[in-house]
């Protein structure tokens, strides 16, 4: 079984150039993935839509991929872009 690549976004994304969550998610494609929220302050709708198409695609690929340590506020903001607070659950992934 292959190692599981982690990621953990940042306060905020990026605004100097492309986020560092592109870069790791283009390393990281094929092989399970866990990427954790825990820091995050405000979800923005280009990292949601970049964790979205990455779902996906790990999905098509058959591979793993986590969303792990939501804060309340990352939370809110999948409520506030038009997603239930618990999109990325595991239980609700299934």
């Amino acid at each position: 079984m292959p190692d599981i690549n982690f990621h953990a976004l940042g306060v905020s994304r990026a605004r100097s150039g492309e986020d560092p969550l592109v870069a790791f998610l283009l390393n990281a494609r094929g092989a399970p993935v866990t990427v954790s929220a825990r820091d995050v302050n405000r979800l923005d709708s280009h990292r949601l839509q970049l964790l979205l198409v990455a779902e996906k695609q790990w999905a098509m690929d058959g591979a793993s991929f986590q969303v792990t340590d939501m804060t309340p506020s990352f939370r809110e903001g999948l409520k506030r872009l038009g997603l239930s607070a618990d999109h990325f659950d595991q239980e609700t992934m299934q």
